[in-house]
């Protein structure tokens, strides 16, 4: 019995590596997780369920297929991120390639919205975001 025990205690800390997200604590984090690759950071609250399903959709995404890291942060325990980079209005997120910001969002993002960003942002030749051109 206690090895079945130990077993599915492996396998659920198994499970939450794989399906959860490391999470940025401080803005010293902050910079050094988002400085190289392809990052998405979403900011959230404990308490808010919209939050929950872009959790579930965030997991869905095949990271290591998409070459995209994904990192959370809760709005009230990071302060100085959410002052610095975030918003006081969850869920959103972040698109950012080698510490360079390339958009962000406020509100749910459902997967196909998700997988369309992480192709233009990600993987398009050109990855800034396009700007519309002044009028002459």
């Amino acid at each position: 019995m206690k090895r079945y025990l130990m077993a599915g205690v492996g396998i659920c800390l198994l499970s939450g590596t794989l399906l959860g997200f490391d999470h940025i604590k401080n803005l010293k984090e902050f910079n050094k997780k988002t400085a190289k690759g392809n990052v998405i950071v979403e900011f959230y609250g404990t308490w808010c369920g919209p939050c929950k399903e872009m959790k579930k959709n965030l997991q869905k995404i095949n990271r290591k297929k998409e070459k995209v890291k994904i990192y959370q942060v809760d709005i009230d325990k990071a302060p100085d991120v959410v002052d610095m980079y975030g918003t006081p209005q969850v869920p959103a997120i972040l698109y950012i390639k080698d510490g360079e910001i390339l958009q962000g969002y406020v509100g749910l993002k459902m997967m196909p919205e998700l997988k369309s960003d992480i192709k233009r942002y990600f993987h398009s030749k050109s990855q800034k975001v396009a700007v519309q051109d002044k009028p002459n």
